[in-house]
């Protein structure tokens, strides 16, 4: 193996593909009540959900450089002669930051990737990335291609409560009272690396028809589309449906976000990713 591929958890990466392509990943940590649980094994977003319908304090952690330092020297004793290490956006998390410290302590060549996005936003671009490694690519070529990959896609979340919005700072008390007057959804997008506002629409129907039409424009024949959700399982495999209908993209891909995503966003949010091959 000569390019070894590292990635954290919040790519929410199919299993079977991290095992087909030895994929390492790197988990994140969600934090309650003093304890922290790893993103990977340690905890599940039906957990955090439950937590934040109860009130409770939830957070999100990075992981810690050494970690990065044991999974780099891993992959390196496996036959790995150099790495590329792609992670959300630093202007979300300091895992990208934690990743170039680790990178800086090994003393073999480590290329750390910043997506500028989350979840299959960047996951897509690891997948093609993995499969150029493991048909010989070498690293600067897997960088080349997992950058384009990340520049090109898009990502519209749907948050369905504005409670956790509210909670995270993203919008004030009086805009979120009223949003919930008004019962106003709002749709978000990823800028330059952070999640902003996209537009608010007026009930949940509406707002997820205007998710399906968002993600329809921003495909090509050629993308790939995965659907995200935060207990939303039947509304995902919908939004699923009418976007294998209305943009021809067979094998869309519909899997739960992790915990850490769904700290942020709450239960009932969902995210659709569109990636065009390049």
């Amino acid at each position: 193996m000569s390019v070894g591929i590292v990635t954290d958890s919040t790519a929410y990466l199919p299993n079977t593909l991290v095992a087909e392509l030895a994929i390492e990943v790197v988990p994140l940590q969600v934090i309650s009540a003093g304890e922290a649980f790893n993103e990977v094994d340690g905890i599940t977003v039906e957990k955090v959900a439950t937590l934040l319908r109860a009130g409770k304090s939830v957070t999100t952690s990075r992981p810690n450089p050494d970690l990065f330092v044991e999974t780099y020297e891993k992959l390196r004793n496996k036959g790995a002669e150099s790495i590329v290490s792609v992670h959300l956006s630093s202007e979300l998390s300091g895992t990208y930051e934690a990743a170039v410290l680790a990178s800086r302590r090994v003393n073999f060549p480590v290329d750390v990737v910043d997506s500028r996005g989350i979840a299959m936003m960047m996951g897509f671009a690891v997948i093609a990335g993995a499969r150029l490694a493991k048909a010989g690519g070498t690293q600067a070529e897997v960088v080349s291609l997992v950058n384009r990959k990340c520049a090109g896609a898009t990502i519209v979340f749907y948050v369905d409560s504005l409670e956790f919005l509210e909670r995270g700072g993203r919008i004030n008390a009086m805009q979120a009272r009223m949003g919930r007057a008004m019962d106003l959804k709002p749709l978000l997008h990823m800028i330059n690396g952070k999640v902003e506002q996209r537009e608010l629409v007026r009930s949940s129907e509406k707002a997820l028809a205007r998710m399906v039409d968002l993600v329809t424009a921003a495909a090509r024949i050629k993308s790939e589309i995965a659907v995200h959700h935060v207990e939303a399982q039947d509304a995902a495999q919908e939004i699923a449906n009418q976007l294998q209908s209305r943009t021809g993209i067979p094998n869309i891909e519909v899997t739960p976000a992790g915990a850490v995503v769904g700290t942020h966003v709450g239960p009932g949010s969902l995210a659709v990713v569109v990636s065009p091959q390049v």
